[in-house]
């Protein structure tokens, strides 16, 4: 057996010599790959059981019976197919952990160069902000002299001004950005991103702080032109988040399918990332030729597999936080036009808010968090509603909830998210709405048409 390695051994229990109890003993210490039938008699049921807890993959009854063997056989073969696919993700995983560790490890390499040779303005400030670190780019316009502050530098001041962002990372560790005229060495103002970090020392504690100092001038005389290219862009990275996210859909189904045998699961999840890939293979193209108006690309989408996907996708954060998701929803077969490349996402950033209201509300002590989908087909419109038991909404948020970069979840939201599904909707030719009442509940409605003649 050891010599010829098959991939499935047959084997009766009782037989003269050793025994099948013995031999698959012998086959899975010295093979544990091989997977092996054991060929019982009806006295013989205790045995067979003790063979499947010596990882037997099955039994099977004498007289056999061609289907039951059969059966036997394709447990057999799903199972090594599966450890199989595991043994190739495990691969994969493994040379993607080799690859991220060399890149670390070229990264910390060019740490000083990438400090040294940055476009940006970079120092290093102590607790009374003397600047003790600089990058060549400060240096080579403000000089190098010891024991100036950054006030000094920037602002020709004798004191630290107000709301400093320096001053903030020392006092809570956290990150802080800022806007600012500084003075340049020639005597001229330019507009200023400022950025903070903490650089804590051996003991955790944060000693200095790192400023980073962009010149934003071009940005700042350009905004209004620079803030439409910059919708366009973040429209297309928010639509490569939905995308991103029905991946993470997929692969849940994927390597839950593998633990569970069930390859089904493992076939669902695999159309669903093969589905994304073509996806992202559509965006990058739209990407590349974001200069043209986008037409919508409509098709018949079945409204049971939509709801589906997204809330597969959206599944493994909806268990995190315990959220209980009812649907009542179409059969499949209803039919529905629309460009999935573009509703998608706006289904995804609605139902993630109904995820991250629930999550609030559940931190803020209140129990049973719930979400609710329901589809309905009225008059000649496909109406979803997306309901959940959440935070709810303050007046002066709802009614700017649809508004860009307007956001309630302070440095978590970007504020894209339903400005781009109410777009999306829009372009669709449909509606969109919202209801709500603070700490009891926040509903979506969103109408689509039947047709797009």
């Amino acid at each position: 057996v050891l010599k010829i390695h098959p991939d499935i051994v047959l084997t009766d229990i009782r037989m003269p010599g050793t025994d099948g109890i013995e031999l698959l003993k012998f086959i899975k210490t010295g093979s544990p790959d091989i997977e092996v039938i054991m060929i019982t008699g009806h006295g013989d049921l205790r045995l067979a059981i003790e063979s499947l807890k010596l990882d037997a993959v099955d039994f099977i009854t004498k007289p056999i019976n061609n289907d039951i063997l059969e059966i036997a056989l394709k447990r057999a073969r799903d199972r090594i197919d599966t450890r199989k696919q595991l043994r190739k993700y495990t691969r994969g995983l493994e040379d993607l952990v080799k690859e991220k560790t060399r890149k670390l490890a070229a990264s910390e390499k060019r740490y000083v160069q990438l400090f040294n040779e940055s476009p940006s303005y970079i120092t290093i400030q102590d607790r009374a902000f003397n600047i003790v670190e600089s990058n060549n780019r400060f240096k080579e316009e403000f000089g190098d002299s010891p024991g100036l502050c950054c006030y000094q530098v920037y602002k020709k001041r004798q004191s630290p001004c107000a709301g400093c962002p320096v001053l903030k990372t020392f006092a809570d560790g956290e990150s802080h950005l800022a806007e600012m005229d500084v003075t340049m060495a020639d005597g001229s103002v330019r507009h200023f991103l400022v950025q903070t970090s903490a650089v804590a020392g051996p003991d955790g504690t944060i000693r200095h702080v790192m400023e980073m100092s962009t010149d934003v001038t071009y940005i700042h005389d350009l905004q209004d032109h620079l803030a439409a290219l910059g919708l366009h862009i973040s429209s297309i990275s928010h639509g490569i988040k939905g995308i991103l996210t029905g991946l993470d859909g997929g692969d849940y189904l994927i390597s839950t399918g593998i633990q569970k045998q069930d390859t089904q699961m493992v076939a669902d999840g695999w159309e669903i990332v093969k589905e994304k890939i073509a996806m992202v293979r559509k965006m990058v193209l739209d990407i590349l030729f974001h200069s043209k108006t986008r037409d919508l690309e409509i098709v018949p989408e079945d409204v049971f597999d939509l709801i589906q996907e997204i809330t597969t996708a959206l599944d493994p954060k909806m268990k995190a936080h315990r959220i209980v998701l009812n649907l009542d929803i179409p059969k499949p077969g209803t039919l529905l036009p629309m460009d999935k490349v573009v509703l998608m996402p706006a289904f995804l950033a609605i139902l993630e808010n109904a995820i991250d209201a629930c999550a609030a509300s559940d931190s803020a002590g209140k129990p049973n968090p719930e979400i609710s989908i329901s589809v309905s087909q009225e008059a000649d419109r496909m109406v979803f509603r997306i309901r959940d038991n959440g935070k709810g909404l303050d007046r002066a948020y709802k009614k700017e909830i649809f508004s860009l970069f307007y956001s309630d979840k302070g440095k978590k939201g970007t504020g894209l998210g339903l400005f781009i599904a109410k777009r999306a909707v829009k372009q669709h030719r449909g509606t969109i709405r919202v209801d709500s009442e603070p700490g009891k509940f926040t509903r979506f409605t969103i109408s689509l048409p039947m047709s797009f003649q």
